[in-house]
């Protein structure tokens, strides 16, 4: 009787209590979905420029690398209480990537069946701006043709 009562006491222990894993490793600009123990009523980020972290329903934690880096993620229920915690460790996506040197000068390429110039942290200052302006140009480009305010980031 005790062993069994010792045993459902463990066993409570355990539900209730975080697991402790290994870090959760992502690429950036990569998302993976995280099924909580638990209904998630917030969730916090160690460092937002890092990685982002999104409640979809209750029980659904999706996480996005934004930058190279380390950081955390934090669940909480309505009561305040850590359904999960994780260390985050962003790294580089360099399947399908190739890294052209000119000297010191570094520009990425982000191959398919053709390759196409991506700005990454590292790589060439100038020609990185002129992308990042590239980018954004089209990125206001579709938002003005579907009706969004590009300013709200709609």
């Amino acid at each position: 009787m005790i062993r069994q009562v010792l045993a459902l006491f463990t066993l409570a222990l355990a539900a209730a209590t975080p697991a402790i894993a290994d870090d959760l490793e992502l690429a950036a600009e990569h998302a993976t979905v995280v099924r909580l123990p638990g209904m998630a009523s917030a969730v916090v980020v160690g460092n937002p420029s890092i990685a982002d972290a999104m409640v979809h329903d209750g029980r659904t934690l999706v996480i996005t690398g934004r930058l190279q880096g380390r950081t955390n993620v934090i669940a909480v229920d309505q009561v305040g209480r850590v359904i999960y915690s994780q260390e985050i460790v962003v790294t580089n996506p360099v399947a399908g990537q190739v890294a052209l040197f000119r000297g010191p000068q570094r520009r990425t390429l982000s191959c398919g069946e053709v390759c196409d110039e991506v700005p990454r942290t590292g790589d060439e200052a100038q020609r990185t701006d002129e992308l990042t302006a590239q980018q954004q140009l089209r990125l206001s480009v579709a938002d003005a043709a579907v009706g969004g305010d590009p300013s709200q980031g709609n």
